[in-house]
């Protein structure tokens, strides 16, 4: 039996044909990297306008959490000043009594009052003169 030729020629084709296509490959991978690079640069100030917009959307939410806490303890506040309020009330109602019970005693009293006269007697005034000696032993005196 004779021996067949091999095909060479076969190997050599498919191994043309992979290298063509490992470089085709890198070629379309070189051209997406630079094209993701081209959208990345692009997209750059949106990310950037995207990150300011969420701390400051961040520093809202912190403020009206603030807010939030501080209507909760303003109201609360104002719950415990009604029953006080309801007191205060009570007491100025009592107080308003009084004050009309006053003001009608006031108003049965006579508008001027007559004081008696005193007797005219002479008045004598004293005077007391007190004479004073004294003496020290300071400088020789």
């Amino acid at each position: 039996m004779a021996e067949r030729p091999r095909p060479v020629h076969l190997a050599v084709l498919v191994g043309l044909s992979t290298s063509t296509y490992a470089i085709s490959l890198a070629g379309v991978t070189a051209l997406q990297s630079v094209t993701d690079a081209r959208v990345i640069a692009q997209r750059a100030p949106a990310v950037q306008a995207a990150s300011l917009m969420t701390a400051g959307h961040d520093r809202l939410e912190d403020r009206l959490e603030g807010a939030q806490r501080a209507y909760a303890m303003a109201a609360g506040r104002y719950a415990r000043l009604g029953p006080a309020m309801a007191d205060m009330e009570d007491a100025l109602d009592t107080l308003g009594k009084r004050v009309t019970k006053v003001s009608g005693a006031m108003n049965s009293m006579p508008g001027r009052v007559r004081l008696p006269s005193i007797g005219g007697g002479s008045t004598r005034v004293v005077t007391r003169t007190t004479v004073v000696h004294a003496t020290t032993g300071a400088s020789g005196g």
